[in-house]
């Protein structure tokens, strides 16, 4: 049966409770008691988007020195009467009247998606009235009056106050509001932006300004209205885009088509879904598609008030009857023409306007198959719905498809039938993606997530400006989402408001816990989910799309939010999330309530909670190599702290430290310099310290590694430690004594393993690498340690993964595994792309250029160095460039261009002089035997042997068989370049037994080479 029944009564005829009916005089359900709902809305206190009016009468001040005081009171109040019932009519609420001045609202108790056009209908029918007026006035009292008008949209604080049965706004709205009606002159109405844009289509209008208006830093664009055409709210699909997805929908019309057309009977099939989905786009994209011949009316159900309650209908037939040139003229049409067909009425009876229909139909469709659509029939009159069952079931002999468009109200409540109900859901991802493209824009992840597959709100965020709305939401999606919540009944809105704070998830028990004392809300729940503003999942809840989330939560008021969020930090599913969830709240629990002004040992309390929270999020989350989320955390915890309170130097430190991580070496300095210079607490001082250290800036890292280490020791801090021992390790490598240092790199792991430092066990993992590589481990060996290491540590450790892998493509490399070294460089590239890190853009080229170098790619090689030196530079230079630079003048050299290995060798000594510090074994051996060469070229036969054998004497100094292999071919072709065949042989075969030693097949390649006088120009790293 398609009757109001079927579909639910309004809001007002259901008990808010039980939704069981309730007769029209009901104060209270008869079934559980629960009072009857307001109709005007359950609490109008909040934040919602509304349209505000001022009107302001011009010359009143010559008005009253012309006529008697009692004339002119007669004169205001018969134009305050005039001004009130226009702007009643179009569903305003006058607030309040100021001298001469009126000012309403619409929006005001609940919002409707088209309140900025009926604020502009309205101003026009003020002006409309106000001629009236003036024509009777013109005949009595000789005077005329003339108003001025000034409009505007955006979000306002609300309330109610009951005694004076007024309702109360307030914010920047209304005052400029205000100052548009000031800037206006006599006969106009100034609008504002935001107007316009929720205004839709159809507003005729002439741009004014910028204006600059009192109060307002930014000047404001206005426009004056000259008109309104017909046309629907502002947020509305474009017309221009391709059709996308929809396929299993169309198969459902195609069906029911199919099934009117072979049993020749009527069919009525409901699409339902929330605004935006598409419905009227996808039952008009149907009916253009070629296929089976049809005829094709279509109604749409406006406002309450706005039209007759079968209008809709009889716009459907009209285009029936206008699409069937040479119709049929049963007696039935006469009898619409004389009231449905005339004026939206069923005259003279129901029974009569059915069965004319019937005869009008069956007529129409003897010739060919009828589609009649009534859109938008959540809206429509329970008179319509009631008449169109009654045609359907007597159409039993005429192919007639009946369909009705609506929101998901319209779907509340309907028992199952004879009729096909069609629930239209959002797209999929990836049919979301055609209609990005189709848009031509591109849709970030988290902007799908927000649009939940709804094409208005996809295409809305995508042609958004930056900021829009102050909150992120398009102002049109603003009051179309805000206007279906106001039309929850109080359990629903309940729910909505107690949920958007948990964010886009969340759990009945959830909402019980917040909601202290409150109602049983399950059947709200299950409301909301006919509405499809909630979908199940499992056993929990979300929100149908983000945008609905936001909404709902920027529709709180700021003192709701902050109890909601205390609330919710207490909630076990939240406590169970970590730190960072309950930080979060407590925090905007601390941020509403100090921007009220609500300042005393609760909010202060807060302050301090969340602080705590948030720091020690954000400690977890350095010590889980995710610096980008330990910056946000952090910066948010200091932000909140004190210079001086408990907590503050930890967290700053933690925060310098995981700025200099992304590369934001300044501001990472400048907090750890903050810290180091405290007295307050020696192991935050020497943390900062060994951090500025590392960063090459201050000194040395290994003596400030020294001094710090007793101090954690003392302390216990085994992060410390770990982060000490790692820096002597890194000097002992640089100084060639790889030996050594993997000793304290052993030590560094420990320590790191129970401090539950990820990044330094990373750290030091890839430190021992890196020995592996340049140390006396033969290669093979080497390479099974690499691997043993990374399946014991590198398991579900991103970080790990990259440092340990870097150095196993060089290992790989000196075997001749240059497939493997590529997929090793690869992984470590993908995993470092993940974490983030700002060195990674150095050390992955380094590693990469060293590859490129054994495999022969000289000229690949010296493509990554530079992108190595470029990001060295930036992160503030130091080892990592040197080394790309030592590298990159070999490279030079090898490839006989003197000129430009000079140059890199010269940048080397600036950045040795611009640091201070001095050039280690390693450095030296490997400068001094490329200085050697250089200077045999140029004829310099003693200072050229000085130099080389003195590189030999140096990379003695270390455990490096690479770097002494290195030296001695420096020595072989700098010999070999002065003519000393015999320094040469010798040198060579030094070399040889270096590189083989290691397992080095290109350095042994090279040896031999040198041994024959043949020198290759073959990269050796």
């Amino acid at each position: 049966m398609l009757s109001s029944d079927g579909f639910g009564p309004g809001p007002d005829e259901r008990c808010p409770g039980c939704r069981r009916p309730l007769p029209g005089d009901a104060r209270f359900c008869a079934s559980c008691g629960t009072p009857r709902a307001d109709p005007r809305g359950a609490d109008t206190a909040g934040r919602k988007i509304v349209t505000v009016l001022f009107c302001d009468l011009v010359g009143s001040t010559a008005l009253s020195g012309t006529l008697d005081p009692e004339a002119l009171r007669g004169v205001t109040l018969r134009y305050f009467d005039a001004m009130r019932a226009a702007i009643e009519e179009h569903g305003g609420t006058v607030e309040k009247f100021i001298g001469d001045a009126v000012m309403a609202v619409f929006g005001v108790p609940s919002v409707r998606e088209d309140d900025a056009r009926r604020a502009l209908a309205a101003a026009l029918g003020m002006l409309a009235a106000l001629r009236a007026l003036n024509a009777e006035l013109d005949a009595g009292p000789g005077v005329r009056l003339a108003v001025r008008i000034g409009v505007n949209t955006g979000r306002v604080v609300t309330g109610s106050d009951a005694s004076a049965r007024q309702a109360l706004v307030s914010g920047e709205v209304v005052n400029v509001a205000a100052r548009l009606e000031q800037n206006a002159g006599a006969g106009e109405v100034l609008i504002g932006p935001d107007t316009l844009r929720a205004a839709g289509p159809g507003v005729r209008t002439a741009e004014v300004g910028p204006l600059r208006l009192k109060g307002k830093a930014q000047a404001v664009t206005a426009h004056r209205l000259l008109g309104l055409d017909g046309g629907e709210t502002g947020g509305g699909h474009r017309s221009d885009l391709p059709f996308v997805g929809r396929d299993a929908e169309l198969s459902v019309l195609d069906a029911e088509f199919g099934q009117v057309t072979e049993h020749r009977s009527a069919r009525l099939v409901v699409l339902g879904g929330e605004p935006g989905q598409g419905k009227t786009r996808l039952l008009r994209h149907w009916l253009e598609r070629p296929g089976p011949a049809r005829t094709s009316g279509i109604g749409r159900c406006r406002p309450t008030g706005e039209q007759a309650g079968l209008q809709p209908l009889a716009d459907a037939v009209a285009a029936l009857l206008a699409g069937s040139p040479g119709h049929p003229h049963p007696p039935g049409l006469d009898v619409l023409a004389q009231g449905l067909l005339a004026d939206g009425t069923p005259t003279p009876s129901l029974a009569d306007t059915c069965a004319a229909l019937v005869e009008v139909l069956g007529a129409l469709a003897a010739a060919t198959p009828l589609v009649l659509v009534v859109d938008d029939a959540h809206r429509a009159a329970a008179l319509l719905l009631d008449l169109l069952d009654r045609v359907v079931a007597a159409l039993t002999d005429a192919p007639v498809l009946v369909a009705l468009l609506g929101r998901p109200e319209l779907l509340d409540a309907r028992p199952a039938g004879a009729h096909r109900v069609l629930a239209l859901g959002g797209l999929p991802d990836r049919e979301a993606l055609r209609l990005v493209e189709a848009l031509g824009g591109s849709a970030p992840a988290h902007l799908l997530e927000r649009a939940g597959g709804n094409p208005l709100h996809l295409e809305q965020l995508l042609a958004a400006p930056a900021g829009a709305g102050g909150d992120g939401v398009p102002l049109t999606l603003q009051t179309l989402i805000g206007a279906r919540l106001d039309a929850l009944d109080p359990a629903e809105r309940r729910a909505v408001d107690l949920a958007c704070v948990l964010g886009r998830e969340f759990a009945p028990d959830e909402l019980a816990a917040l909601d202290t004392g409150g109602p049983d809300l399950s059947a709200a729940l299950r409301r909301l989910g006919r509405h499809r503003l909630v979908v199940p999942d499992g056993a929990a809840f979300r929100f149908a799309s983000g945008v609905v989330q936001e909404v709902a939560y920027e529709c709180l008021s700021k003192q709701g939010r902050a109890e909601r969020h205390e609330r919710a930090a207490g909630l076990r599913s939240v406590r169970s999330c970590g730190p960072a969830a309950v930080g979060g709240h407590l925090e905007r629990a601390h941020r509403y309530r100090a921007e009220l002004g609500l300042h005393g040992e609760r909010t202060e309390a807060l302050r301090l909670a969340a602080a705590r929270a948030l720091a020690e999020a954000g400690a977890r989350a350095a010590a889980r190599t995710d610096p980008g989320w330990a910056v946000d955390l952090l910066t948010r915890a200091t932000g909140l702290l004190h210079p001086g309170e408990d907590g503050r130097l930890p967290a700053a430190r933690r925060l310098g430290e995981a700025l200099l991580g992304l590369g934001r070496i300044e501001p990472g300095r400048a907090l750890l310099a903050e810290v180091g210079g405290s007295a307050d607490d020696p192991v935050e001082v020497a943390h900062a310290r060994l951090s500025l250290a590392a960063l090459g800036q201050q000194q040395d890292p290994a003596p400030v590694a020294r001094q710090t280490l007793p101090v954690f020791e003392q302390a216990g801090d085994e992060l410390g430690q770990a982060r000490a021992c790692l820096r002597l390790a890194q000097q002992e490598q640089t100084d060639g004594r790889h030996a050594a240092a993997t000793r304290l790199l052993g030590r560094a792991v420990r320590h790191a393993e129970r401090a539950g430092g990820e990044q330094e066990r990373a750290s030091a993992l890839g430190a021992i690498g890196v020995s592996l590589w340049r140390g006396p481990v033969p290669a093979p060996a080497a390479v099974r340690r690499c691997r043993e290491l990374l399946a014991a540590q590198g398991r579900g450790r991103r970080a790990v993964a990259v440092t340990l892998n870097c150095p196993l493509a060089v290992l790989l490399a000196l075997a001749d595994d240059e497939a493997g070294a590529a997929a090793c460089l690869a992984e470590a590239g993908q995993h470092a792309e993940r974490l983030g890190y700002a060195e990674a853009a150095a050390f992955l080229p380094l590693f990469g250029a060293t590859v490129a170098a054994l495999g022969g790619r000289a000229r690949e090689a010296l493509e990554l160095l530079a992108a190595a030196s470029a990001a060295a530079r930036e992160l503030g230079g130091g080892a990592l460039l040197s080394g790309a630079l030592l590298d990159t003048a070999r490279l030079h050299l090898d490839l006989d261009e003197p000129g430009a290995a000079r140059s890199a060798l010269a940048a080397l000594e600036r950045e040795r002089s611009r640091t201070g510090g001095r050039l280690s074994f390693a450095a030296l051996a490997e400068r001094d035997g490329l200085r050697a060469r250089l200077a045999a070229a140029d004829g310099d036969r003693d200072g050229a042997l000085v130099l080389a054998r003195g590189a030999v004497a140096e990379a003695g100094r270390t455990d490096s068989p690479i770097l002494q292999g290195l030296a001695a071919a420096d020595l072989a072709r700098t010999a070999a370049l002065l003519g000393l065949d015999r320094e040469r042989s010798l040198a060579a075969a030094a070399a040889g037994g270096r590189f083989a030693a290691k397992g080095h097949g290109p350095g042994v390649r090279l040896a031999g080479a040198l041994a024959g006088h043949h020198p290759r120009r073959e990269a050796v790293s």
